[in-house]
């Protein structure tokens, strides 16, 4: 088992089908530390949400790694809570799943910047009982020495068992500003002590695609990541959100287009194209391969057998693959892609 923050980059994904496929998929552990947000949707079954958060869990266990979890999105559902639904999580997972998996699995919880001091304490509790250590996400721009010693003091694990996540969220472009926010807040957590680990994360997938069909955009996290580098802070990792936009809004909005957003080594390609008769009959799928043609005929494509995304992507563009109509398929195929990407990515 890898140890707790033992990572090269860290990627910040919805607990949502496409997301958790990608993970399902993973052949080997490549040194990405998967942190997976628990989104409280009011239509939406808890107890569903974490079946398929602990099936996950469990299959990232079986590869060598642990999963983070943060569900401070979770406050807002009745009856739950975030430190209920981490501490409901961790029973289930102490259970035998199967006979050849008795162990207990554990996880490594997060806790954010602006919980109160109760939840800090369940959330530090609930630490000390899985025994990896705790993650801490403060937000990039509002961090200081003063509110992190307090953080610290609250969840009482010294600075060796926490991964410090400095968390800039939409980055439209590089903001001096933020650069300096963050270099900053590195060197005020280095007053105490030396972190488990510390990770800039970002993401510059805008909320909606505007422009029509493909265009390139420039990967703005890593501009960011590698700023900050070069301003003194080696020891930063690299995190990013995948293939979706950092904020999170609940309820779902049914898209009249496919859209698929493809990580590339300094750029993002979007290809965007609206569903050809929508009411027709698998007129998403037919849409699909439209878009997957593109990607494939396009200089960017990584080749079929990449990831099992590129892989699916391709058969979608040769004719072939099921289930191409399902909402989930394009952010499950560009998030495949992205987790192998980042496996390459040297951020050590």
């Amino acid at each position: 088992m890898v140890p707790a923050g033992d990572f090269r980059t860290l990627v910040a994904l919805r607990a949502k089908k496409g997301e958790l496929a990608a993970l399902d998929q993973l052949p080997r552990d490549r040194a990405v530390q998967p942190l997976l947000s628990l989104d409280h949707e009011p239509d939406s079954s808890v107890d569903n949400l974490l079946d398929r958060v602990e099936e996950a869990v469990r299959g990232v266990w079986e590869l060598g790694r642990l999963v983070m979890l943060d569900a401070t999105n979770m406050a807002a559902a009745p009856g739950w809570g975030t430190a209920a639904a981490l501490e409901r999580l961790a029973d289930r997972l102490a259970a035998p799943f199967e006979l050849y998996q008795p162990e207990i699995v554990p996880f490594v919880p997060v806790a954010d910047s602006k919980a109160s001091g109760e939840l800090l304490t369940r959330i530090s509790r609930l630490s000390e009982r899985l025994g990896q250590g705790c993650a801490l996400r403060i937000r990039a721009r509002e961090a200081s020495p003063e509110a992190l010693a307090l953080l610290i003091d609250r969840l009482t694990i010294h600075p060796s068992g926490l991964d410090l996540i400095l968390d800039a969220g939409y980055v439209a472009g590089l903001d001096q500003r933020l650069v300096d926010a963050v270099l900053e807040a590195m060197v005020g957590a280095a007053r105490h002590g030396r972190f488990r680990s510390i990770t800039v994360l970002s993401g510059s997938v805008p909320k909606t695609l505007g422009l029509p069909h493909d265009w390139e955009q420039p990967r703005f996290e890593e501009t960011l990541w590698q700023t900050v580098r070069a301003g003194g802070a080696d020891r930063a990792r690299f995190g990013d959100y995948g293939v979706v936009h950092p904020v999170w809004a609940p309820g779902v909005c049914r898209s009249k287009h496919i859209s698929l957003k493809y990580t590339c080594s300094d750029h993002w390609l979007y290809l965007r194209e609206k569903i050809l008769e929508p009411d027709a009959e698998n007129s998403r799928a037919r849409t699909v391969r439209l878009v997957s043609t593109r990607l494939v005929e396009s200089g960017s494509f990584s080749g079929p057998d990449y990831s099992w995304g590129d892989h699916e992507l391709a058969e979608a563009a040769g004719g072939l693959g099921r289930g191409l109509g399902a909402t989930s398929k394009p952010v499950a195929f560009a998030t495949s892609h992205h987790l192998a990407y980042l496996g390459d990515f040297q951020a050590a």
